[in-house]
């Protein structure tokens, strides 16, 4: 298990990380979300021992994090850190060695992951030869050639199609059935969605949601209606005058979307519409995308 406590990192004043706190146990893949310096890459470099926090915990196996389980970790950066003129194999070969494997294990392995990914044609190609989701693959190879137990993705899909972006996701879940821990980045929450166990956001450092993805998204009270009319602005007026209506937003000419704390405000709105010529009118449960948006926006009000 992975178990971070209170994790502060500051830089300067900047506080890049504070006061966070996760644990993934094995078999279980946790998502961690955020913008652009949220903190979720200086949070990756900890664990990595890259830096060092300025205070709390990363307990990995009972012990502390350090260099010396770093053999146990696979890691894909967001930023590739490929060398174009080498051939995959030869890159293969090159990171195989620095976690100390042996070159026929190495070979038998790349050869085995190629397959996988149905690219073994492109063993002895240069790596600036090859489009950015075959090199996303490589990088991919390169983070669990040494079957690590422990594997940090930071926004493993990009680049991909749709065809390869299935075959990853196909194979990260093989992998968290072999009792791998699995954290990943992604702005993509549908990936995130469709694979976590459990979830981090992070806003400005800060930890603003953490646990199971579907606890969260079942207890979150926020729903959708969505309501396709001709509506005027004196209707919209008391619409948003209704207690526990968060928003009344026009989505294109004759469609709205009104968010609700609570389902028991319904009445209240059927009430108001019934005199107009409903098109269409549907109630959508909270997804992921809808809580980011809600916690993460609170922040933009700020500012």
């Amino acid at each position: 298990m992975l178990e971070v406590n209170n994790l502060t990192k500051k830089f300067g004043e900047n506080a890049a990380v504070n006061n966070v706190h996760f644990k993934v146990e094995e078999g279980t893949i946790l998502g961690i979300l955020g913008r652009n310096g949220a903190g979720k890459s200086t949070i990756f470099r900890i664990i990595l021992s890259i830096i060092e926090q300025d205070c709390g915990t990363v307990i990995y196996n009972n012990s502390s994090i350090n260099n010396s389980v770093s053999d146990t970790i696979g890691y894909l950066p967001e930023e590739g850190s490929l060398m174009l003129s080498y051939t995959v194999i030869e890159q293969c070969l090159y990171y195989g060695t620095l976690k100390s494997l042996n070159e026929n294990f190495i070979k038998k392995e790349v050869i085995r992951w190629l397959k996988r990914f149905n690219i073994l044609q492109y063993m002895n190609t240069k790596l600036k030869d090859l489009s950015k989701g075959n090199r996303q693959k490589i990088q991919f190879i390169i983070s669990v050639l040494h079957n690590p137990k422990l594997i940090i993705l930071d926004e493993p899909f990009s680049g991909l199609d749709p065809i390869s972006l299935e075959e990853l996701k196909q194979v990260v879940l093989e992998l968290k059935q072999q009792g791998k821990i699995i954290i990943f980045s992604s702005h993509r929450m549908d990936h995130v969605q469709m694979l976590c166990d459990d979830i981090l956001i992070l806003e400005k450092g800060n930890q603003v949601i953490y646990g199971n993805l579907n606890d969260i998204i079942n207890s979150y009270s926020i729903k959708n209606i969505i309501v396709k009319a001709d509506i005027s602005d004196e209707i919209i007026k008391r619409l948003k005058s209704i207690e526990k209506v968060v928003s009344v937003k026009k989505i294109d000419k004759e469609k709205f979307n009104i968010k609700l704390e609570s389902i028991e405000s319904l009445n209240k709105i059927m009430e108001i519409l019934k005199d107009i010529n409903i098109v269409d009118f549907s109630v959508n449960s909270v997804n992921l995308n809808d809580i980011f948006l809600d916690k993460v926006g609170k922040y933009y009000e700020d500012e």
